[in-house]
Order: C-alpha cells, then sequence, then structure tokens
C-alpha cells in the first residue's frame, strides 16, 4: 500500500467528498430543471398547435364549411414564422391542402436555417405531428404540422438553457475552488498538530524528554491527547531521573558496606590490623547491612509478586498498632519521643502480618525523622465508613516536589539525610506495595520543617 502524508490524505478525501457532493447536486440541478422546462416546452407547444387547429376549425365554419387557399396561405406563413409548416387531409387520408413545388421548398429551407438555433433532445429530426379537425363534433379531417425539433423552442429558449448551463458551470467552478481551498485549509489545520505530536513522540523514544507539544488547536480530543503526550513525557523524565538515582542509590548502598569491608579484611590480610573480636564484629555488621538490604529487595518483590497471596482476617487495627509502639519502646525512650494512640477500637479486614509490617516502617520513619522530645500521634476512625489510620509527626517534613516520589524504590528525599538516618529508601516502596495488595489508599500530607502525616484507608471491609 502506498503511503502518504496525512495531510495529503485529508486533502484528496475531503477535495474527493466535494467534489461529488457538489458535482451531484449540480447534475441533479440541471437534470431536473431541464426536465421541467422541456416540460413547459412541450405544454407551449401543444397550446400553440391547438391555436392553429382551432383557427382552421373558425375558418372552416366561416367560410361555408371549407377553406380558401388565400386563408391557408396566410395560416401557412404565419405558421413559417413560428418554424413550421403544415398540410391538411380530409377523413380519408387525401390531401386537401399542402405546400408545394416552391412553396415546399422554400418552408423546407426556412426550417433548416431555423435548426442552428433550434435545440431538442433529438437535434437534426425532422418531426411530424397529426391533430384531428373537429366541426360540430364530426371529424372534418386533420393537420400534419412539420418542424424540427420542439415548434416552441426558439432561440431565445436555447440562450436560456445555455445561460443557465453557463452559471452552473460557473457556479461549479467556483464551488471547486471554494472547496479546494478548505479543504487545504483544514487538512493543514488538523494536520499540523498531528505532525507536530509524530514529530515530538520520535523525540520521546528516542529519550529526548525536554520538548513540549504546545497546545494550540481548538479540537478537543487533540487537546486531551496533547496533554497526555506532554504528561507522558514528564513522567517519562521523572522515571529517567528516579532510574538515574536508583543507581546511584543502589551503588552507594551496596558500595559503602563492601568498601568496608574489603578495607577490614585486606588489613587483617596483609597483617596491618589485628584479628581481633572488634574487627569482625564490624565486618559482621557491614555483611547484616547487606542482607538486610538484599532481604528488603526481596521482601518487596515478593509483595509485588503475590499481589493476591493474601492471609486475611478480621483483627483490631488499635490492638496490633499497640503491639508496634511496644515494639519500639526502646528507641522511643531513647529519644524521649511522646507517643500517644486512640483507644478506639477498629475492625479491618487485612492480612494481619502485612498491616503489621505497613504500621513498623511508617512508625520506623517517624522515630528516625523525628527530633529529640518530639510527638508522635496514632489516630484511628472511619471516614465514609471506612477504617482508617492516620500516623502524625512533628519531625522535619517532606519538601512539595519530592511528596509524590517518596514510595519509589530506594528514593530518598536527600542522600546525606539517607547516610545520616540510615535508611535505605525501600521501607515506604513496601509499604505502598502492602497497601495496593489490599487495594487501600494510603496518602501524605506534610509541611517541610513541621512534621509529616499519613492516611490508610481500608476500602473494603468484611
Amino acid at each position: 500500500m502506498k503511503k502518504r502524508a496525512i495531510r495529503t490524505q485529508l486533502f484528496a478525501s475531503f477535495l474527493t467528498l466535494a467534489v461529488i457532493i457538489i458535482g451531484s447536486i449540480s447534475l441533479i440541478t440541471f437534470r431536473l430543471i431541464e426536465s421541467h422546462f422541456k416540460k413547459y416546452i412541450d405544454e407551449q407547444q401543444d397550446y400553440r398547435l391547438e391555436q392553429y387547429v382551432n383557427t382552421l376549425d373558425l375558418l372552416w365554419s366561416n367560410s361555408e364549411q371549407s377553406w380558401t387557399d388565400k386563408q391557408l396561405s396566410l395560416l401557412s406563413e404565419k405558421a413559417l414564422k413560428d418554424n413550421f409548416y403544415f398540410s391538411i387531409s380530409d377523413n380519408n387520408g387525401d390531401t386537401i391542402w399542402e405546400l408545394q413545388g416552391k412553396d415546399l421548398s422554400k418552408a423546407q429551407s426556412i426550417l433548416k436555417k431555423s435548426k442552428t438555433y433550434l435545440k431538442s433532445s433529438n437535434e437534426n429530426s425532422f418531426k411530424k405531428k397529426d391533430k384531428q379537425l373537429i366541426y360540430d363534433g364530426k371529424k372534418i379531417g386533420k393537420v400534419s404540422f412539420y418542424y424540427f425539433g420542439p415548434f416552441s423552442y426558439t432561440a431565445h429558449d436555447a440562450q436560456f438553457i445555455s445561460s443557465f448551463q453557463k452559471s452552473l458551470i460557473f457556479l461549479f467552478l467556483s464551488a471547486l475552488l471554494v472547496s479546494f481551498l478548505f479543504a487545504s485549509w483544514i487538512s493543514r489545520k488538523l494536520s499540523e498538530p498531528l505532525k507536530h505530536i509524530s514529530t515530538f513522540t520520535h523525540e520521546l523514544s528516542t529519550g529526548n524528554y525536554s520538548n513540549h507539544i504546545p497546545q494550540e488547536t481548538s479540537i478537543t480530543e487533540i487537546n486531551f491527547l496533547i496533554d497526555s503526550l506532554n504528561d507522558l513525557n514528564d513522567q517519562l523524565e521523572k522515571q529517567y531521573s528516579l532510574r538515574k538515582r536508583l543507581t546511584t542509590d543502589i551503588s552507594h548502598e551496596l558500595r559503602t558496606p563492601l568498601t568496608t569491608l574489603m578495607g577490614n579484611l585486606e588489613g587483617m590480610i596483609d597483617g596491618i590490623w589485628d584479628l581481633t573480636p572488634e574487627r569482625l564484629q564490624l565486618c559482621y555488621s557491614e555483611v547484616e547491612r547487606l542482607t538486610r538490604l538484599i532481604g528488603n529487595i526481596e521482601l518487596l518483590n515478593r509483595i509485588e509478586a503475590n499481589f493476591e497471596n493474601l492471609h486475611k482476617t478480621t483483627f483490631d487495627l488499635g490492638k496490633l498498632t499497640k503491639q508496634v509502639i511496644l515494639n519500639f519502646s526502646s528507641k522511643i525512650e531513647e529519644k524521649s519521643l511522646n507517643v500517644s494512640i486512640d483507644d478506639r477500637k477498629v475492625k479491618v479486614y487485612a492480612d494481619k502480618d502485612k498491616i503489621n509490617q505497613v504500621i513498623t516502617n511508617l512508625l520506623s520513619n517517624a522515630i528516625r525523622f523525628t527530633p529529640n522530645g518530639g510527638t508522635i500521634s496514632f489516630k484511628l476512625c472511619t471516614i465514609n465508613s471506612f477504617p482508617t489510620l492516620i500516623i502524625t509527626d512533628d519531625g522535619i517534613g517532606i519538601k512539595k516536589d519530592q511528596i509524590n516520589n517518596i514510595f519509589d524504590r530506594f528514593y530518598t528525599s536527600d542522600p546525606s539525610r539517607n547516610a545520616n538516618f540510615g535508611g535505605q529508601g525501600i521501607g515506604l516502596a513496601i509499604v505502598k506495595s502492602i497497601v495496593n495488595a489490599h487495594r487501600a489508599s494510603i496518602s501524605v500530607q506534610s509541611n517541610y520543617g513541621q512534621g509529616t502525616s499519613f492516611t490508610i484507608t481500608f476500602l473494603y471491609t468484611k
């Protein structure tokens, strides 16, 4: 199949459609007017022939039931002016009167000249039409009329048809020109944004996320497509940046313990450092750090892989939260934190172990980023009949431009903070995966320097 540019395709389609519509309308209009005009001409012709028949009947009655040659000659001259001649015969078919000799030749010559401007559907055909002559209810003969084409289709009538044809052709060509200009305009109007989109998507496929498509059309669907592609570009650019940062963060998380291990092992192998329990304990701690990192990654993968494999039961969310708080009692006391929880009982239908992991990770983050003497509160409630847990702290908070990324793997709002607080950027990714697996929702609100609030809403209950 031959490939064409969309502008060419649209232009050809619009122009072809316009030609078909305009041509059909013009042809139908011409045929209808021509048909009605010919019908009108035929009616006028019959009317005139009847006038001649009535004249012959009248002359018959006024001339003692006969015609004189003078009467018929005068009537014949009048008929020739109307581009026809006639003959009269009796009831037996015998000719009573007709043009003869020079008169007949003259009449035929006049008719032949008249056919240069007389028009008919069967041009150049010599026609004959008979009419009965009746007097006092009795047939007295018949009159035969001879002519080229419709008798009353005069030069004026022919000029009317010719002018009408020319006007129709002019209108057709004018409409065709307007259609050409309109097809060119509309095809350009539709194809230009699509060309921009095509160029943009090609750039997008090559990894160039620096461009955006300007919204410059009045077509809702194309504007929606442009908005969607611009959003896609922003998301891809963000994901690209996150992947680069992810690579850096993973490298950092792996390099730090490996460097420590390598340095200690090389020092002990070379005899620089003694093989002491303290040195071995340091190496063991770094191995544990690597193990935790790999374990968290495996946990995250398992959660996402076993999306439907949840062991759901109905349990008291408040009671589970208190157990998690109790597990962190030593760290809470170490930082002199004020942790509070509602006594309200809220039942949920979920995987208890997974929700335990969610609360554990959120509380661990809250403790890590809340200064000594700070406050952490747990609020249990129902929103629109759905069980809800709200965890709020007055810690260092999160910047607004980083809130949408905190649930991404290995994302940390500040690499230096990651080093200072010992995080690996996986805890919140695990939280998000577990919440999604329960078809629940989690949202975050934070003011940088004032604190953060996480809200978990369980959209399904049993």
